[in-house]
């Protein structure tokens, strides 16, 4: 029989995916790396990664991921920016080797502002954390400021019907559907190139393949 979770099972549950933390935290990311692996995979694919790209992912989680991104194209520089602090100690760790080579850096963000100057990255993306934005418009903007000319940002995340079927995402989720998502990007001033309707398999958290309706946003400066 299906567990019934209470509203504040529910509720933490909805807090551990916005801003991971402690041995909670810890799981979540393990669960996500397994949840996300064919978005982010779909997303950095479809940023045309060039060598001596500078690349910013935005939610990076533990950062499992980074080590195949670094593999598979050359001479990239990638900076990983979380809320978290877990996250961002977990990414440190996994990536030892990578950051102690000056290939990869993960830097603790408020969510609000980017440190970075204009103009640092050729390339920025992120997957699934959109709707955990406190101001969607400002941090948008503020992904447009620090992008170089002619580059490219893309944006990944389920769509709002799919997300509506999930009983936590009424605890601080932000929804969107592909109309109301390419406003947000065209108004901080990006050009909407394209977005791209996929369905997902992902996993169900009693290991069940799940299909979902995912939108990926491909933009540029």
């Amino acid at each position: 029989m299906e567990k019934q979770w209470t509203a504040d099972e529910l509720r933490e549950m909805a807090r551990q995916l916005g801003n991971p933390s402690g041995e909670g935290g810890i799981k979540t990311a393990e669960m996500m790396n397994i949840s996300n692996q064919g978005m982010i995979a779909n997303t950095i694919a479809l940023l045309d990664i060039q060598p001596g790209d500078q690349i910013l992912e935005i939610g990076p989680g533990n950062g499992k991921h980074v080590a195949s991104v670094l593999d598979s194209f050359d001479s990239v520089y990638y900076t990983g920016m979380d809320i978290s602090e877990t996250m961002i100690a977990a990414a440190h760790a996994l990536n030892a080797e990578s950051v102690l080579a000056g290939k990869a850096t993960f830097t603790l963000s408020n969510g609000k502002t980017i440190p970075f100057s204009a103009h640092t990255f050729d390339k920025i993306f992120t997957v699934n954390t959109v709707y955990f934005w406190k101001n969607p418009l400002q941090y948008a903007t503020e992904i447009y400021r620090v992008l170089k000319p002619n580059g490219t940002f893309n944006m990944s995340l389920a769509t709002q019907e799919f997300m509506e079927k999930l009983p936590f995402t009424i605890y601080g989720f932000k929804l969107y559907n592909k109309n109301t998502i390419s406003k947000l990007v065209v108004k901080a001033g990006f050009q909407l190139i394209d977005v791209h309707e996929q369905i997902d398999i992902t996993v169900g958290r009693l290991g069940q393949p799940v299909e979902r309706e995912i939108l990926i946003l491909k933009c540029t400066k």
